[in-house]
């Protein structure tokens, strides 16, 4: 667990989910084409 910045595994419905809910929200609607890493902080180790 120590390797993760955030701490803690991502939760499927706190993390992941409210991301998912998110994206399908209309504060979305002109995204389209993007990848979204949910990782934890784990892109920005050395």
């Amino acid at each position: 667990m120590r390797a993760v910045p955030a701490g803690r595994f991502g939760d499927p419905e706190q993390d992941i989910g409210r991301v998912c809910v998110h994206l399908g929200s209309p504060d979305f609607k002109y995204m389209s084409g993007e990848t979204i890493t949910l990782e934890g902080g784990l892109g920005q180790r050395p």
